[in-house]
């Protein structure tokens, strides 16, 4: 039995060849072979406590599968696993899980395949129990004072070691994915009570033809990084079409984004909690702006076009677009005109995008608009060259400029009728290869600036600036400041003149321009 233990410990430290690899490079070989032997030891520990006759093999095969698939996603994307990553696996769709797979996977497969021949193989029918627990016993004892030994000489640097290296173990399988899940799970099965906000405002109609009915769109990019936003100096054009709206536009350069994951950011950037505060997985049962606007009259809708709203729109009208992710954005926006004259209201309107979402960017956009080439074509980045990669993600952005346009030549018409101010943001930014990290979700501490830096910008029409009694002067000068999505929440309520306990002034970009 003894035997079958060395194994699958000594496999089991071979799946965490990147995780060791990542600590030589941080610290040296030494400790690299140190804390390969330490957790050898450990795995030996574990599975000579855990690998009982009747669940032995079931145990192994569930961490056959779980660590190829958790070091296939860390290999190829350059990710690490916690609880937010985890979120987003429980909360996304088979055609997202889809994207991110590819060809290579099969070498993964492979490996399993054989591990489970291997499986198969060992015997785990104990004929003597008396022997098996001595066997047991005796291989515990003289583990745990292999372990102490090594440690010993360590024992008042260990601590701050680890706390150096802490984020690394996000990297150790399978200690990341199942400590992670389990957090992931008490925090998606809490069902706290509904978090009121005291909704009742104060209406101030601080514009001049109180006929008019006030309508305010809220687009939400899906990683949109500012870093390849022309808008805010970005070296491409990629936002050609919004250029005839500049002269309207309040552009905030480098926002910082809630969070680096959809699940996080698209429930925190309308709460009131901010990022500071926000609790993942709140969003069902925290109230949010879009609750504010419903009870003080308005008719609000959310528009899905991307995997879910992530709890922003249980309470409100929803209208999806897709189930699949196959639909393009532009499909939300064709009937915008006649819905919001349908409503004949005061109405908020959310679009949620699929906007830049990768690794397959080139699917992102028309063939007709891809203006920069030649492009990524592989659903692994790694096998294309960086270049390549940036390209296909620029044309995603000129197309979401495009749609952007059109929607706000067709707000245009509407501008004797309506207060109109268009929000546009991302709910995240994107890393493309830069430093070998892909994709998002990164945690957030140490997230690169290119997954929590996005555009930021307000398009409010010149109708509206005079009927409203803004200044466009002081409208631009409010975008030399450094914003965050903390401000949407409070900056909706503030230009619709809808003032609750919970609204900060300091975080509304419109309040010192408001008469």
């Amino acid at each position: 039995m003894h035997k079958n233990i060395f194994l699958w410990a000594f496999i089991s430290v071979a799946f965490n060849y990147l995780f060791l690899n990542r600590l030589v490079e941080s610290s040296s070989l030494v400790v690299g072979i140190i804390t390969a032997v330490v957790l050898f030891l450990a795995f030996v520990i574990v599975y000579a406590l855990i690998l009982q006759k009747y669940i032995a093999k079931y145990l192994l095969g569930f961490l056959i599968i779980g660590n190829s698939t958790a070091l296939y996603f860390m290999q190829t994307y350059n990710v690490e696993i916690d609880k937010i990553m985890m979120i987003n696996v429980f909360q996304t769709d088979s055609a997202e899980i889809g994207a991110l797979i590819s060809i290579k996977m099969l070498w993964f497969v492979l490996i399993d395949v054989l591990l489970f021949y291997l499986l198969v193989k060992c015997n785990f029918d104990f004929q003597n129990w008396k022997v098996n627990l001595q066997q047991r016993v005796k291989v515990i004892i003289i583990c745990a004072i292999l372990l102490a030994l090594i440690l010993l000489p360590f024992v008042n640097k260990l601590d701050t070691f680890v706390q150096e290296k802490k984020h690394l173990l996000y990297l150790m399988l399978p200690t990341n994915y199942i400590s992670s899940a389990i957090s992931a799970i008490k925090i998606l099965q809490k069902h706290d009570a509904i978090k009121p906000l005291n909704k009742k405002a104060e209406i101030n109609h601080y514009w001049k033809d109180k006929n008019r009915k006030n309508l305010i769109i809220v687009v939400v990019g899906e990683s949109v990084r500012d870093a390849n936003y022309s808008l805010s100096g970005y070296k491409r054009d990629t936002n050609t079409y919004l250029k005839p709206f500049k002269d309207d536009m309040m552009i905030f350069r480098k926002t910082k984004a809630c969070g680096t994951s959809t699940s996080i950011s698209v429930p925190c950037m309308f709460s009131v909690y901010g990022q500071e505060n926000f609790i993942p997985g709140s969003a069902s049962y925290l109230e949010n702006v879009l609750d504010v606007f419903k009870y003080n009259g308005y008719k609000v809708i959310w528009r899905e076009n991307n995997s879910s709203c992530k709890g922003n729109c249980t309470r409100v009208i929803t209208e999806v677009f897709c189930q699949d992710n196959s639909c393009p954005d532009g499909l939300m926006q064709t009937d915008l005109k006649e819905k919001i004259k349908s409503l004949n209201n005061n109405a908020v309107i959310v679009l949620h995008q699929y906007g830049s979402h990768g690794p397959d960017y080139f699917l992102r956009y028309p063939e007709e608009f891809e203006k920069y080439k030649p492009v990524c074509k592989s659903q692994i980045l790694k096998d294309c060259e960086y270049q390549e990669i940036v390209n296909a993600y620029d044309n995603s952005i000129v197309y979401n400029s495009y749609l952007a346009s059109e929607m706000l030549k067709d707000l245009q018409t509407l501008g004797d009728e309506y207060n109109i101010v268009v929000f546009y943001t991302s709910d995240h930014g994107e890393s493309l290869g830069e430093e070998d990290i892909y994709l998002h979700s990164a945690v957030y501490d140490r997230a690169p600036k290119y997954q929590t830096e996005i555009p930021f910008w307000v398009w409010m029409p010149k109708s509206t600036q005079l009927n409203m009694n803004y200044n466009k002067k002081c409208l631009k000068e409010q975008t030399k400041q450094q914003i965050s999505h903390d401000y949407l929440f409070h900056s909706m309520l503030g230009v619709a003149g809808l003032k609750i306990e919970a609204y900060n002034s300091e975080l509304d970009i419109f309040a010192k321009c408001r008469k």
